[in-house]
């Protein structure tokens, strides 16, 4: 996760500086704890504009994210420098009393005007410390997950199937979000597949047979899925790689029907490195930045039918951790009948959310809450994992505004944390339909 610098700022006069010192040392006691796993870097506090912005100047070359908290007014100024020089993404945390609030929205409006400036505002008590730092840190922590995307690395393995029509160019990537597109062979995948060590692939084929009781593919099939995912995780270290999105070739030649990705890219997902098929780099993307939000895993799904405000979501490659494994079962891949895949039972009456980034430039994103109705549909017409998801507000935008088939669903509701992301990455959030 990025590293966040945090500057406190505070009126001239000398009961404010008073103030702004027992906040500003309030908080370096406090964050830490409340924001645990964020790195942060204390600039102190200011209360002038020309030591605002030098400040933010210094955290610059430490930093990839900024949190000003406002503790009084008249610091309009100070915000106003200190986001506009940081340059990056940043977070005003502005206090509801001694006119905080308002010197930050003013300073802010000002920096909206001009454009290119992403931040975003919250406000509320500085007091007691304690509760205060808790509501920093949870938007905090998407200010430091957006924030350390830049660099990240997308990889793809071969290349999109024909079917995906939905590409986004390197440049946008690297434009919007930071990240780097690096293309990789799919012979190399499968070269480091058929040299994986022999004791490695057994004690993972010994692995998943402890945590799926039901396994209707044979031991020969499983230890070849086992290696493309041995593969696939040394493809994904040799390049550093943050993300995976990689072609599905044995769907398209006979010759490598037993050699499909979709295990693989199940169990990666479920180790923090979100992975998944088709070659869909957007719909990889997605997950990425709901894993950067969230630091959950989430599963890439097609979207199979829509009624009212139910959504049929079906695909072959849930990551374990999703799922109920003694209801779950490892079988033969959907479209093929070779490989492996999971067919997974969800659990029913959870809050998920829905995300999909795309669009022009992809620079929109869909997000909306729902909840789980049913986790297992077991129609024989659909991919291995079916679930039945009662969309808050209606569905009718998945097929109105449909920005590429394959949408990701995460468990808990994260549209808030998640629409925050989309502000700081100047992404438009698709309205609901009328």
């Amino acid at each position: 996760m990025a590293r966040v610098g945090v500057l406190v700022v505070t009126g001239p006069l000398e009961p404010e500086v008073y103030v702004g010192r027992r906040v500003e040392e309030a908080l370096r006691r406090a964050l830490p704890e409340a924001a645990r796993g964020v790195d942060l870097v204390f600039a102190g506090l200011a209360y002038s504009n020309e030591a605002a912005a030098e400040a933010a100047r210094r955290l610059r070359g430490e930093a990839q994210g900024l949190l000003v908290v406002a503790v009084t007014g008249g610091t309009d100024g100070m915000i106003y420098g200190a986001v506009r020089e940081f340059g990056g993404p940043s977070l005003v945390y502005a206090s509801t009393r001694l006119n905080a609030l308002a010197a930050a929205r003013e300073a802010l409006a000002a920096l909206r005007r001009e454009g290119g400036a992403r931040f975003l505002l919250e406000a509320g008590p500085l007091h007691p410390i304690e509760e205060a730092a808790s509501r920093i840190a949870r938007r905090l922590r998407v200010l430091a997950g957006v924030a350390g995307l830049r660099g990240s690395r997308l990889g793809l393995v071969g290349e999109p199937e024909p079917w995906i029509l939905t590409r986004p160019s390197p440049d946008d990537l690297r434009e919007v979000f930071g990240v780097e597109l690096v293309r990789v062979p799919w012979d190399e995948m499968l070269s480091e597949a058929k040299a994986a060590p022999a004791d490695a692939v057994s004690s993972k084929v010994g692995e998943l047979k402890r945590t799926f009781p039901v396994v209707e593919v044979s031991d020969a099939v499983l230890e070849i899925a086992v290696r493309v995912y041995l593969g696939l995780r040394r493809v994904v270290e040799r390049h550093r790689l943050s993300a995976v999105a990689v072609e599905a070739r044995d769907m398209l030649v006979e010759e490598l029907r037993d050699w499909g990705p979709y295990l693989a890219v199940a169990l990666l997902s479920d180790e923090g490195v979100p992975a998944d098929y088709e070659g869909d780099v957007e719909a990889v993307l997605t997950k990425l930045l709901v894993h950067a939000v969230t630091g959950k895993p989430s599963f890439m799904a097609n979207i199979t039918d829509v009624e009212g405000s139910a959504v049929v979501l079906s695909h072959c490659t849930v990551p374990p951790s999703m799922v109920d494994p003694e209801r779950s079962a490892l079988v033969p891949y959907f479209e093929t009948g070779r490989s492996v895949a999971i067919r997974g039972v969800l659990r029913e009456g959870e809050p998920v959310t829905l995300a999909r980034v795309g669009g022009r430039g992809c620079r929109e994103i869909f997000v909306a809450r729902g909840r789980i109705i049913r986790g297992s549909l077991g129609r024989s017409d659909l991919c291995r994992t079916q679930i039945l998801v009662d969309v808050e507000g209606g569905a009718r935008l998945l097929l109105e505004e449909p920005l590429g088939n394959h949408t990701v669903v995460v468990y808990g509701d994260h549209a808030s944390d998640l629409l925050a992301a989309a502000r700081l990455l100047g992404l438009r959030p698709l309205a609901p339909a009328a």
